[in-house]
């Protein structure tokens, strides 16, 4: 190879300077995360026979469409046969697109109709969140993460990475707090959901018994998260 050749070939300095191009990165910021979610689709429609990517895409398709959440996509796709894995990866993938997109394009984002409404709806959920919990601000990471692993109305990828945004974290350390929450979160009802399918097959009355306390222990939950709530909007002065 000559010494032209090799001064021709790109290095690092030229894909650096490719990337400080405010249109080419603004471009591949705005199209990769859009990008993950067809690429989900098309590897499910490699590895599944039809019928199953079928019911699958549904879910997927219900996952985006409130309430639904991984509380209740995770443990029906579980049912349908999935395996935890499988459902594990997809709907992480899913958090991981929507939590880039908002990331990387929030401002571009705000000024989309569609989108842009469920954005500044996500703000005003983080902008009451952090008013009635104060210690988010303290502990921020730790907050920003369990905010996205518990399935509570609000919570989530896309809600998640708008309140990292109004907590003013590093847009790297909210889409780290994000992927970890979704990533654990999405585990936990995965292998739960899991083994207690695999409960009630072996001991239909002890998987039902077991189901039965995480429904009251959830009910109990939301009952006193709302009370708890109450109780501090009934302290905030007028």
């Amino acid at each position: 190879m000559s010494a032209d050749d090799m001064t021709d070939t790109p290095g690092p300095e030229s894909y650096k300077d490719l990337l400080a191009n405010p249109y080419l990165a603004g471009s591949i910021k705005f199209v990769l995360p859009l990008a993950i979610i067809p690429a989900v689709f098309a590897a499910l429609y490699l590895i599944e026979p039809y019928q199953r990517f079928l019911i699958i895409s549904g879910l997927i398709v219900a996952y985006f469409v409130p309430p639904a959440g991984k509380e209740t996509i995770i443990p029906l796709a579980i049912l349908a046969g999935y395996p935890w894995w499988l459902i594990t990866a997809v709907i992480f993938l899913l958090d991981v697109a929507v939590s880039l997109f908002v990331v990387w394009n929030f401002d571009l984002a705000l000024k989309i109709p569609l989108i842009g409404r469920l954005l500044e709806s996500g703000m005003t959920i983080g902008r009451n969140y952090t008013e009635s919990q104060p210690w988010l601000r303290k502990f921020s990471t730790i907050g920003l993460i369990l905010f996205v692993f518990f399935p509570l109305q609000g919570t989530g990828a896309m809600n998640g990475s708008i309140l990292g945004r109004l907590l003013g974290l590093e847009k790297g350390r909210v889409f780290a707090c994000v992927c970890t929450g979704s990533l654990t979160s999405c585990l936990a009802f995965a292998l739960g959901s899991d083994m207690l399918l695999d409960v009630y097959q072996q001991n239909p009355a002890l998987g039902i018994g077991i189901l039965a306390a995480i429904v009251v222990a959830v009910l109990a939950g939301v009952v006193g998260w709302r009370v708890h709530k109450k109780r501090l909007r009934g302290r905030t002065p007028r």
